[in-house]
């Protein structure tokens, strides 16, 4: 039997440990590395061409994904790569395009879909949300899906970045100035927060966000 190998590089250990063992038990011929950070797995001896795919988070705390797509197409141009992520916000799908990504699939998809990406790839296609389809004539391997219902809360990109400074400990005040906003706005942003993650405090906030992924 000759094993896909497949490189899972995400920081948030217990998505990637449950998703690796999925992959390893629905597809016995598809051996899963998993590495919990981008930068030391840059700075390794492993070679990135001996991977028959990579599966890369959006958001990670040392690195972000398309910061490290980019530094393994530069390593192994021929590389394919699966980009996953977990926040509610749109991904940018153009730019994950343009750096050479095969796919993107939300954290949330049900496990047919996410496998189904992964085949789909492994095949030699391309797999997006049909949502993303690009504008004019598609391109013939490229497979489009209808992602299922996520339920997660949808916050704007200023909100995330409160909500990092928050699970940070940083004061209104301090993240005023880190933002150059004012302090009733972001008493604005953290009223939106609590609404959306159905919290009341800021412990509250930090600890669903980083449940549903939306933080690290």
């Amino acid at each position: 039997m000759n094993l896909c190998r497949i490189a899972l590089i995400d920081d948030h250990t217990l998505f990637s440990a449950a998703f690796g063992t999925l992959i390893g038990q629905l597809r016995p011929d598809y051996r899963v590395d998993v590495f919990d950070d981008p930068i030391a797995f840059l700075k390794s001896s492993a070679d990135p061409a001996a991977y028959d795919l990579f599966i890369l988070d959006l958001v990670m705390q040392r690195m972000n994904g398309l910061s490290l797509l980019a530094s393994l197409q530069q390593r192994a141009p021929r590389c394919r790569v699966l980009m996953l992520s977990g926040v509610g916000t749109e991904p940018p799908i153009a730019d994950m395009r343009r750096l050479g990504a095969k796919g993107f699939v939300h954290k949330s998809d049900d496990s047919e879909v996410l496998l189904g990406a992964i085949d789909a790839i492994l095949a030699g296609q391309s797999c997006f949300p049909a949502t993303e389809t690009p504008t004019g004539e598609a391109e013939d391997d490229t497979v489009y899906f209808t992602p299922a219902d996520r339920s997660l809360p949808a916050l704007a990109p200023r909100q995330l970045e409160v909500l990092n400074l928050i699970a940070n400990g940083e004061t209104n005040k301090a993240i005023a100035e880190r933002l150059s906003i004012s302090e009733n706005t972001v008493k604005s942003h953290l009223k939106a927060i609590f609404e959306a993650l159905g919290e009341r405090t800021r412990t509250g906030c930090v600890r669903t966000a980083q449940t549903l992924g939306l933080i690290d």
